[in-house]
């Protein structure tokens, strides 16, 4: 059996299957301190899936969310800063248009 006292001042690494967050991470503030020392491995990709936001687009081009029983959904809840992101970017795509009017458009 292998001895660990000639190690007990050495910091124990751990394997984060994650990107660190910014601009702070909760793993690293918890396990950068002690006994501890972190090394982030990112393992997934997130990234706009072009189908999804054509439907999102598409809705909001056609004024179907919103109150009043003429429209398909009554709102939009977001899960996630990445799904905010991407209904920002097609906010931004459709400025000066009316696909960024979320209420109704005087233009």
């Amino acid at each position: 059996m292998t001895s660990n006292a000639g190690n007990q001042n050495q910091r124990i690494p751990l394997f984060l299957l994650k990107t660190r967050s910014t601009p702070n991470d909760g793993y690293q503030e918890r396990f950068s301190t002690g006994q501890f020392v972190s090394e982030f491995v990112p393992v997934l990709e997130h990234q706009l899936l072009d189908d999804g936001l054509d439907v999102v687009r598409q809705l909001l081009r056609n004024k179907e969310i919103g109150g009043g029983q003429d429209k398909r959904y009554g709102g939009l809840i977001f899960t996630s800063q990445r799904a905010v992101e991407a209904f920002a970017k097609l906010v931004d795509e459709g400025k000066g248009t009316r696909l960024a009017c979320l209420t109704p458009c005087t233009q």
